[in-house]
C-alpha cells in the first residue's frame, strides 16, 4: 500500500516520513531537486534530517530510498542525497530526458551492489539492455564543452522564466514561489474552474489533485481549492506578463 508524504517549502517533512515508517514501508521515493509538481529542492539540512529519521526508525532493517533526480543539471539547486548518510540503503537515479532530450530514453542508476544486481537481473526478463549507440551519444553530450554550455544556458533561461512569471503573478494578486525545474506550482481557488477557464484561453495545465495520493473527497479536478501545475517549456517567445494575467484570472476564479 502506498503511503503519502507531506511537503513544505523545504521538501518532504521528517514528521510525515516518521509516520510512514511506522507503517513498515519497504521503499521511500523522493525527488531531492525540482520535485514534481511543486518545484521544491531540498537542502543538506533537510536531507540530513530525513536520514536521521530513517536511522531512528523502529526495526533493524531500513527501507530502500529511491531518489529520482529527474531534471539533473537543468535545475539551479545543488545535488544532495540521503546516500551521504545512508550509503547502504539509497538508490540514486538521474534522468537525462529533460536536459538532453526525451528521445534518448537513458537514465543512470547507482546504489548498493545488492540492489543494483537485482535490478540488472530483473531487466533480463524484459529489454535486457540499453542501446549502446544512445549510451555513446549521451557520453559525448555530457563531455562536449558546447553541449555543457548549452545545458547551462538552458538552466539559466528556465530560471529567468520562473522568476519573471512569479513576479508577474504577484503583481496580479497570486503569490507563488518560483521553485526550480521546468514547472511552476500555482495555488488556485478552484482547480476545476481554473483548468477549464485556462483551457478555453488556450493554456493547458495539470490540476494539483492529480498528483495527490490522498485526494480530496471530490477526486482529481473536482471543485475545491488547490493548485495547478504549469510548464515553462512553451513560454519562449511569448510575453510573460500577458500569460501571467490569464493564469492569475484562472487562479482567482471560484
Amino acid at each position: 500500500m502506498a503511503v503519502p508524504l507531506d511537503m513544505d517549502s523545504s521538501g518532504v517533512t521528517p514528521d510525515s516520513l516518521h509516520s510512514a515508517l511506522r507503517n513498515r514501508v519497504r521503499a521511500v521515493v523522493i525527488q531531492p531537486r525540482a520535485q514534481n509538481p511543486t518545484g521544491v529542492s531540498m537542502r543538506t539540512t533537510r536531507i540530513r534530517a530525513l536520514a536521521q529519521t530513517i536511522k531512528e526508525a523502529p526495526g533493524s532493517s531500513h527501507p530502500v530510498v529511491i531518489e529520482d533526480d529527474h531534471s539533473g543539471p537543468i535545475t539551479q539547486a545543488r545535488s544532495v542525497s540521503l546516500g551521504s548518510y545512508l550509503p547502504d540503503d539509497v538508490v540514486y537515479i538521474r534522468s537525462y530526458s529533460k536536459t538532453h532530450g526525451p528521445d534518448l530514453r537513458v537514465a543512470a542508476v547507482s546504489g548498493p551492489a545488492r540492489i543494483i544486481d537485482a535490478v540488472v537481473a530483473r531487466r533480463l526478463l524484459g529489454p535486457g539492455w540499453t542501446s549502446h549507440l544512445l549510451q555513446v551519444l549521451l557520453a559525448h553530450l555530457l563531455t562536449d564543452p558546447g553541449s555543457q554550455a548549452q545545458v547551462g544556458r538552458a538552466a539559466a533561461e528556465y530560471r529567468r522564466r520562473r522568476i519573471a512569471l512569479a513576479a508577474s503573478l504577484s503583481e496580479h494578486g497570486v503569490r507563488v514561489l518560483p521553485g526550480d525545474g521546468l514547472t511552476m506550482w500555482i495555488p488556485v481557488g478552484d482547480e476545476a474552474t481554473a483548468a477549464n477557464q485556462l483551457l478555453a484561453a488556450g493554456i493547458r495545465v495539470s490540476v494539483g489533485s492529480q498528483f495527490m495520493l490522498a485526494e480530496r473527497s471530490g477526486g482529481a479536478g473536482q471543485p475545491g481549492p488547490g493548485h495547478i501545475r504549469v510548464s515553462l517549456g512553451a513560454l519562449r517567445g511569448v510575453h510573460i506578463d500577458d500569460i501571467a494575467a490569464v493564469l492569475a484570472a484562472g487562479a482567482l476564479a471560484e
